[in-house]
């Protein structure tokens, strides 16, 4: 059930305030070519687990969608009730959006999908789930998947969480790309999830069998990238990203969480890809290198993209409205729209319906919201 977007305009309409922010030019600072990611080989323990484990498909995982959201105010609700409530839970934390719109594949686009990391605050020990949640029915519906990362033997193959903040995802072709703050990116392969037996803990049991901590589905990283090179400054913070489908060629935008006390240093870089093969672009030793980074200094930025040239930042403000930042390289300065509830967090973008989607991440105002690109762009 997708909301059409005047809802949407409705809704944000006691929200919308826009209103031009003094704020300094942002600096293009890409010839530092500082900004650096090695690549690592694919997982040789991935055709493992497949002989092992019964490999399903996205549709298969949606089909079997074990939760409902409901839709208020034209937004996306978590559900709240005794026996599921996830809009209150002091145990997982949302965090990253990506849709099906990213993907871009066909084969994905057979319903409208939101994925969408949730981290463990509560038992950390449990790392990381994605949720896809299809709104092509009503009520939208989803089911949680566990990040896993391969370990063992090729003859006892087995897996482990993953323990990172995940602050941001990107859907492109077959892989989600995770963030993984302090060290680069995860990746993650949406065409090798793997469905395991109900049980405590996570991975190769003793028995043979397979465990995810309750969880039914899992889905495992296939490759990674880490920081290289040493930067002039300090190493870039990979606190959220987002795809670009608007830029030519097709990118990966990364943002910078800095707090007041750190200083005004936190950048914004893009990283090209390859069509072909969905990943980053490489040079012959496996090193890819930001295609462009602005230094802007704002404080708070929970996500950040690009959309036809133009720069977006989503910045928390507490317990009040969080802001977007949009800047335009060549304009004089930024500009600051407060459309989105508390607690904003990474950002997508959907070209057929020109609207920039977010999730809140606060207990007790959790949804996934969207405003038009029009509303922030003048």
């Amino acid at each position: 059930m997708r909301i059409p977007l005047q809802i949407f305009n409705i809704a944000f309409l006691a929200l919308q305030g826009t209103h031009a922010a003094v704020l300094d030019v942002w600096k293009d600072i890409t010839s530092d070519k500082d900004i650096q990611l090695e690549e690592s080989g694919a997982s040789s323990l991935i055709k493992h687990l497949d002989d092992a484990l019964n490999n399903v498909s996205v549709d298969e995982v949606v089909a079997d969608a074990n939760h409902e959201m409901t839709v208020t105010g034209g937004r996306y609700k978590w559900p709240e009730t005794k026996d599921d409530d996830e809009f209150n839970s002091e145990s997982w934390y949302p965090q990253g959006i990506s849709s099906s719109v990213d993907a871009g594949d066909s084969k994905y686009n057979k319903n409208h999908l939101f994925l969408v990391s949730w981290y463990a605050k509560k038992d950390e020990e449990k790392g990381v789930r994605i949720s896809f949640v299809n709104t092509n029915v009503s009520p939208p519906k989803y089911r949680q998947v566990l990040l896993v990362e391969p370990t063992g033997t090729s003859s006892k193959p087995s897996f482990k969480t993953v323990r990172v903040h995940a602050g941001g995802i990107a859907w492109y072709g077959n892989l989600l790309y995770v963030a993984d703050t302090n060290n680069g990116i995860r990746i993650f392969d949406v065409d090798h999830i793997w469905k395991v037996k109900d049980g405590d803990g996570a991975g190769r049991q003793s028995n043979g069998d397979y465990h995810a901590y309750g969880y039914r589905y899992v889905m495992p990283q296939v490759r990674q990238y880490q920081s290289h090179g040493d930067p002039k400054n300090h190493d870039y913070t990979y606190s959220c990203l987002a795809l670009d489908r608007t830029s030519n060629p097709t990118s990966i935008v990364f943002g910078e969480y800095y707090h007041v006390a750190q200083g005004d240093n936190s950048r914004v870089a893009r990283f090209d890809l390859n069509s072909t093969t969905k990943l980053l672009k490489v040079n012959k030793d496996d090193v890819a290198t930001a295609s462009k980074v602005f230094l802007h200094g704002n404080h708070r930025v929970q996500g950040a993209i690009t959309v036809n040239g133009r720069y977006f930042l989503s910045q928390s403000n507490e317990d009040v409205p969080s802001d977007i930042i949009g800047f335009t390289p060549g304009d004089k300065s930024a500009k600051e729209y407060r459309v989105f509830p508390p607690g904003a967090e990474d950002l997508t973008y959907d070209k057929a319906a020109d609207t920039l989607w977010t999730l809140t991440e606060h207990a007790g105002e959790r949804y996934i919201v969207g405003t038009a690109i029009k509303d922030i762009s003048s």
